[in-house]
């Protein structure tokens, strides 16, 4: 009895710093509590200048800014079986597979903007899949994205980067996909 009581607290008490958190600025996620920083100005007393080599080190933090949405436009699941809408990164058309067709709405891919240390690495992870929920019990999965960037992406001389990335909205008969469908999509950005 005891044991149970015990691990309950302590769910509860590992709760707590996630829901202060909740309002903070975003900053790069994982293992490494300090990869928003670039290499070099990671350790203690290495922004010092006492002969460890990177007293001029630009140690800025990475921050990533989301400037565009990904939006499907507006689509109607006609039959009983799946149906994805895949949007094209390169065209910015939206194109449809399965039981579905387009009633309009502009298809638009999604774009963020990377600051950080000038010519600097980044590593930039998208996440495997979203659900998308609507507030009256709608719901679907964006699958498979994508994005315009290089295997070695490197912030320009002003330490920015900006992107694209997009990804297959896949709606299901059973799953009751209707609605304004909404979802955030956790994008991770470190130096290496």
């Amino acid at each position: 009895m005891f044991r149970a009581i015990h691990l309950a607290l302590m769910a509860f008490a590992l709760t707590i710093p996630a829901l202060t958190g909740m309002g903070a600025e975003l900053r790069a996620q994982g293992n490494c509590p300090n990869c928003d920083l670039p290499p070099g100005c990671r350790g203690n007393g290495n922004q010092n200048g006492n002969g460890n080599g990177n007293s001029n080190r630009n140690c800025q933090r990475l921050e990533i800014t989301i400037e565009s949405d990904i939006d499907f436009g507006r689509v109607v699941l006609l039959g009983d079986g799946e149906a994805r809408i895949v949007l094209d990164l390169d065209s910015g058309q939206k194109f449809l597979i399965g039981d579905v067709d387009d009633l309009g709405g502009m298809p638009i891919t999604g774009r963020a903007m990377i600051t950080g240390a000038p010519f600097e690495q980044i590593v930039v992870d998208l996440p495997n899949e979203v659900a998308m929920r609507d507030p009256t019990g709608g719901n679907a999965r964006i699958r498979d994205f994508v994005s315009d960037l290089e295997g070695f992406p490197t912030l320009d001389s002003n330490g920015q980067l900006e992107f694209r990335f997009s990804g297959t909205l896949v709606i299901e008969a059973e799953t009751h996909a209707s609605g304004n469908l909404r979802g955030r999509i956790p994008i991770s950005v470190e130096y290496p």
